[in-house]
């Protein structure tokens, strides 16, 4: 073996142990930029939060600035998330709006302020991403019940809120609220409604009496009348129950009076001998329609008693039974 091989296998030998060598995956002339701007950044900011606590002169402050926008640390990219009913554009105006497009001028909680004002944004969420990117995150509202009155429709959200809608078709197949003032009652009523789901697939509309009670009418022609405040929630619990064990909807009554405490006040169509139908015939309800309900008396009906199944009104009298 040769002084020149031994050499080289000596020196294998001590460099076995060794790691080896990492590739960087950037160029070191990038890594050097990454540094500098960053140091740039934290100078920067230093320099303005020292400037805002010291009170120096607002043109200074935006000297400092300015001098960030030139190294290129200004706002190139707004990045927008969660988005379905708002129009980006109208975002897009919101976050831009202000004095300056430096990165570090940017007022994250004035932009929230401003998104939040929009019609369709129930929450929203700004964060930079440097060198030059605003990320822009929106919740908005969801369209939870169409709100009916005088004659006008209109799209509240579950806490009330009248949502911008320029096609309500898209909207129909919500639940109809009707009366003024009811859209302050959405989370009530469709919490109400939902705890009992026989009742709320077949709910054509809710309608607000006196701003103190509701009416339900179902898509099969009958109203359900509840009493008002927490006994409603009873109250439409216990005609459920009773529907359960005898169908009672889409046989021809026309208003089921719950507002007598533990009775159900029954009363048939107002024609001239109409009965109420022996079964049920769920294939029979009317499409989904928009009423407009004439004031209810609120005086509870007197009550005729007769037999549950063999609701038979004689011309002449109005058929009502107690249940």
């Amino acid at each position: 073996m040769s002084r020149r091989t031994a050499r080289r296998a000596l020196v294998r030998q001590s460099n076995a142990g060794k790691a080896a060598p990492v590739a960087l995956p950037l160029a070191p002339q990038m890594m050097w930029r990454l540094l500098i701007g960053g140091f740039t950044i934290l100078g920067a900011t230093a320099a303005i939060v020292w400037a805002i606590a010291a009170n120096v002169p607002e043109q200074a402050t935006m000297s400092l600035a300015t001098t960030t926008s030139n190294a290129g640390f200004v706002v190139r990219q707004v990045d927008i998330t969660g988005t379905v009913n708002q129009p980006k554009l109208s975002i897009y105006r919101e976050v831009l709006e202000g004095g300056s497009d430096s990165m570090l001028l940017a007022d994250l909680s004035s932009m929230r302020e401003r998104l939040i004002a929009l019609p369709w944004v129930r929450d929203a969420a700004v964060h930079r991403r440097w060198p030059d990117r605003l990320e822009v995150r929106i919740i908005e509202r969801k369209p939870a019940a169409l709100w009916q009155h005088r004659g006008r429709l209109r799209l509240v959200d579950a806490e009330g809120v009248v949502l911008p809608a320029a096609d309500l078709a898209d909207f129909a197949t919500l639940p109809l609220l009707v009366g003024a003032n009811a859209q302050e009652q959405v989370p009530a009523i469709l919490k109400l409604v939902a705890s009992q789901p026989a009742i709320a697939s077949g709910m054509d509309a809710a309608i607000w009496i006196g701003q103190r009670r509701w009416d339900i009418r179902m898509k099969s022609g009958e109203t359900i009348s509840l009493p008002e405040g927490p006994a409603a929630q009873g109250a439409l619990m216990r005609f459920a129950e009773i529907h359960r064990e005898t169908p009672l909807l889409g046989r021809g009554f026309v208003r089921f009076d719950l507002r007598i405490p533990e009775k159900m006040v029954v009363r048939v169509s107002s024609e001239a001998g109409g009965v109420a139908k022996p079964n049920p015939n769920p294939n029979s309800l009317q499409p989904r329609s928009v009423p407009v309900p004439a004031p209810a008396a609120e005086a509870a009906p007197a009550a005729v008693p007769t037999a549950r199944n063999e609701l038979v009104r004689s011309p002449g009298e109005r058929q009502e039974v107690v249940i």
